[in-house]
């Protein structure tokens, strides 16, 4: 069975998604093709790349916003960039979609034009970068003639551009899934960027129809700035994945499988 895998946006919160390929894997199932979103298309670059699970995991937890932020005069956006494109390149060099071990998709949102851009060729950490730009966070990305930012703007778990390809089933995984904050946002970044995943949010439910499994962790008690609990994150994610497919065949197409799916689309 050919399975696909979206992974969402969510800034921090996107390390649950390693909690998911983790879970798979234990399965014995990898996805033949992969769709990712800002945070999502970083999991999803490493991963394609031919990392691990448990070098994901090692990334994880090194992995902080020390490194990634270097505060630009504010033009075009608080934080630069660059570092994070500096970043990338460390684990993964100038890779492109081609050379991937793992078919990829990453989307970006061109500012300039107001249309989602879906990258498959080219290099990939410039794709990623764009991908991570949150609009007045990050500074838009300028390739070619484009200026470009997160694509969670138009389509933060990009579950629907899997369509033209040969996948049996797509499961999404959507790390913004709104619940209640058990704590206050602390600064003005965390105040922006659950302004922000709260409108993905309400603007994403549409699109979970090109799912055919949909996971969300519940990850209410987590900052999307919060790197320094990766074990916990990967464990929402792992936990999520176990209870959403826990009684599901993945390897071989079933007609318990089929049914199964029919139950959880009419809830």
């Amino acid at each position: 069975m050919n399975i696909g895998l979206a992974l969402s946006g969510g800034a921090a919160r996107g390390i649950a998604h390693i909690g998911v390929l983790q879970y798979l894997e234990e399965r014995g199932v990898k996805p033949c093709c992969i769709a990712g979103t800002s945070a999502g298309s970083i999991v999803g670059a490493l991963y394609c790349s031919g990392k691990s699970v448990e070098e994901l995991i090692h990334i994880a937890s090194v992995m902080s916003w020390k490194k990634l932020i270097r505060f630009a005069i504010p033009r075009k956006g608080l934080i630069k960039s660059s570092l994070l494109h500096k970043s990338l390149e460390e684990y993964i060099g100038d890779i492109t979609f081609e050379e991937l071990k793992i078919p990829l998709l990453i989307n970006a949102v061109d500012l300039l034009e107001g249309k989602e851009v879906v990258f498959e060729t080219g290099p990939v950490v410039d794709a990623v970068t764009a991908s991570c730009a949150i609009p007045g966070i990050f500074s838009p990305v300028r390739l070619d003639k484009r200026l470009l930012v997160d694509g969670g703007l138009l389509d933060n778990v990009p579950s629907a551009h899997m369509g033209n390809k040969e996948i049996d089933y797509v499961i999404a995984v959507n790390v913004t899934a709104q619940r209640p904050l058990k704590k206050e946002p602390e600064n003005i970044f965390e105040v922006l960027v659950q302004s922000y995943y709260i409108l993905l949010h309400q603007r994403d439910i549409p699109s979970y129809q090109h799912a055919d499994i949909l996971i969300e962790p519940n990850l209410g008690d987590y900052s999307f700035w919060d790197t320094g609990k990766s074990k916990q994150l990967i464990r929402e994610g792992y936990k999520a994945a176990a209870a959403a497919l826990g009684d599901v065949n993945l390897k071989k197409s079933s007609n318990r499988f089929t049914k199964w799916l029919k139950r959880r689309k009419k809830r």
